[in-house]
């Protein structure tokens, strides 16, 4: 794999963290969630990418702000590996109270780098 700097890495959490929300937009009850196969699908898919990209910012940074760090990239193991075991209620959850969460420590970092790139600039 080619190198990738964390500001990468966290581009990709937000990107998918994103698509979550946009994709979710009119979806209203864990009812309906659980309902739209392609939704939950898709969702679990960007769920994979936030924590694979949180795993591997993570080895170059192992002091990134992020809460449930670990309690994330679990929920990639359980998706990738424990399919089966996935519960849409806690899904639907995660992308109402966790994913804002998310979304805004990832941005507050982004903009901590951006800020350190560009006085190493000067």
């Amino acid at each position: 794999m080619a190198y990738r700097s964390i500001s990468v890495w966290l581009e990709d959490m937000l990107m998918a963290i994103r698509q979550i929300e946009q994709m979710t937009t009119a979806t209203n009850t864990s009812q309906e969630y659980s309902q739209n196969k392609i939704l939950t699908l898709a969702t679990e898919r960007s769920l994979e990418i936030i924590a694979e990209a949180l795993k591997n910012a993570d080895k170059q940074d192992a002091e990134l702000p992020i809460s449930n760090k670990r309690r994330i990239i679990n929920l990639r193991n359980l998706v990738n590996h424990v399919y089966y075991e996935v519960d849409n209620e806690k899904i639907w959850t995660i992308i109402k109270i966790d994913l804002p969460i998310l979304r805004e420590e990832v941005i507050k970092i982004l903009e901590e780098y951006e800020g350190r790139l560009e006085l190493n600039e000067l």
